[in-house]
């Protein structure tokens, strides 16, 4: 029997409880300081976003 005692990034994952529009505003306010422009900053979001749900539909699939 093998025992890990590295831990894997699923050990790591923290939860955090808020609302879809909170999360949103905070992306969107980090990645407007991160962007050279407005308009980059609004894109960094978008795909920050866009990947977030991609991946939790994904995860959500698999369980099924």
């Amino acid at each position: 029997m093998e025992t890990r005692n590295t831990p894997t990034p699923q050990d790591q994952t923290v939860c955090i409880s808020t609302t879809i529009g909170d999360l949103i505003e905070a992306i969107t306010d980090i990645a407007l300081q991160a962007g050279k422009t407005e308009e980059e900053g609004y894109r960094l979001a978008s795909f920050t976003i866009e990947k977030l749900l991609r991946e939790k539909r994904r995860k959500d699939i698999m369980e099924a």
